[in-house]
């Protein structure tokens, strides 16, 4: 009866168009109010539970270490250095923006922050340059996917403060499924070419690709030093947050990017985007808390050991549930709401924790690019300025080149499983 109520009155709720985060937490207390055998205390309990955590102090400082990268230029070094290196090819543009993307992923850990930076400055070079816009949009898009995947992750943080799993590990499993899936995104990017209107782009000589490498390398050595010091014990995933902080502004200030105005703005853009994405953490948590304790997670689990007993068909099972969800619900929604159901489905099938951990990121992440939300490619639709309907031609063979690539990643250990084993162990 609980879980009826709260669902009927979270659908009500989004119907009226009451935000998400807002939705689940209302909801929950409905659902909690009429069940009467809790007392309404649970509430700012399981509110203040869910958000005290030393490790989520990693986020905001992983989002204000981004505001501060894209304002001190790094992102046009990237942008610059990615050109020079790959630009001349069949569909150059396309594939110095995946490449742009990769290398942003392992700056900022945002899907949207990096599309929002990459994209304001690619998609219009690639409109000028003859691309169709449907393509551009497709390749943006799909690129971005990357950054909640290649380390540091700012949702790798969310998942293994949630289920205790090692952020370290998470970050090193997620560096290979990530690889492949860009390389992946930039063949597929060469192939669609001729039809998404690409053309070809001089080869930078030897003196410039040294000068955009040599002006890019601030900006590369960034993972380099917050991975390796997690990894080697220096500072923990939060420090390093603070870590990327003060090196993003320490190079803003060289480079002269900062004024007080500036800086000002930085971080309330960190703070409103912090803000959001803690309320809808405190939203999702109270919402999952009530499913789990009125035994949804039981019942969840008894529903898949009835229908399989086979790891590897509860795999796809759990695969097609997961991308439905998130076509549908927020990355950091869904993972706050699937993560208690499904830990215990994981354990029953003896799924390898970061393995899972890095399967379901990517599966939920895939949502940016489908309809009805589909964050991400509207985004850079708005950009382009154009419609997002008239994308869906391009953004197919990429939405289902991210679907092979989780199910790779979900059946094929040594992706997630090499890294983590040859440093950790």
């Amino acid at each position: 009866m609980t879980i009826a109520i709260l669902f009927a009155g979270f659908g009500i709720l989004l119907v009226l168009g009451v935000p998400l985060a807002f939705s689940m937490g209302l909801s929950a207390v409905i659902a909690i109010l009429a069940s009467g055998d809790q007392s309404i205390l649970i509430v700012p309990q399981r509110i203040v539970a869910s958000l005290d955590s030393f490790a989520l102090l990693a986020v905001p400082l992983f989002i204000l270490a981004g505001e501060l990268m894209n304002a001190s230029g790094i992102t046009q070094r990237i942008v610059a250095f990615s050109r020079a290196a790959i630009g001349h090819l069949k569909g150059g543009l396309a594939q110095a923006n995946i490449l742009s993307n990769m290398f942003m992923a392992a700056l900022s850990g945002s899907s949207l922050a990096d599309l929002s930076a990459i994209g304001s400055m690619m998609i219009p070079a690639m409109t000028r340059e003859g691309y169709k816009k449907s393509y551009s949009v497709a390749v943006t898009s799909c690129a971005a996917l990357m950054a909640p995947i290649i380390p540091p992750s700012i949702i790798a943080v969310i998942y293994g403060s949630m289920t205790g799993i090692s952020i370290g590990a998470m970050f090193l499993g997620g560096a290979l499924p990530g690889l492949m899936a860009g390389l992946g995104i930039m063949v597929l990017a060469r192939v669609m070419a001729t039809r998404g209107g690409a053309g070809g782009h001089r080869r930078a000589t030897r003196a410039e690709f040294m000068k955009a490498g040599g002006g890019a390398l601030p900006a590369l050595m960034v993972p380099v030093i917050i991975v390796g010091g997690i990894l080697s014990g220096i500072f923990t995933p939060t420090e390093a947050g603070a870590v990327a902080v003060a090196y993003a502004a320490l190079y803003g200030i060289i480079a002269r990017r900062f004024t007080a105005a500036g800086g000002y703005r930085l971080l309330l853009s960190a703070g409103v985007t912090t803000a959001s994405a803690l309320i809808i953490l405190a939203g999702a948590s109270l919402f999952s808390y009530v499913l789990v304790s009125s035994g949804f997670a039981e019942t969840t689990l008894q529903g898949f050991v009835a229908l399989t007993d086979n790891p590897q068909i509860a795999l796809l099972l759990i695969f097609i549930l997961l991308v439905i969800l998130g076509m549908f619900v927020e990355t950091v929604s869904a993972l706050i709401l699937v993560v208690p159901i499904l830990t215990p489905i994981a354990q029953f099938y003896g799924y390898d924790g970061v393995q899972f951990g890095i399967f379901t990121l990517m599966a939920l992440v895939l949502g940016g690019l489908t309809p009805p939300v589909g964050i991400l490619a509207m985004v850079a639709c708005r950009i382009a300025n154009v419609e997002y309907t008239k994308t869906f031609g391009m953004l197919t063979p990429f939405i289902l080149w991210w679907a092979a690539a989780t199910l790779i990643v979900g059946y094929v250990p040594f992706l997630t499983g090499w890294l983590p084993s040859l440093v950790l162990d």
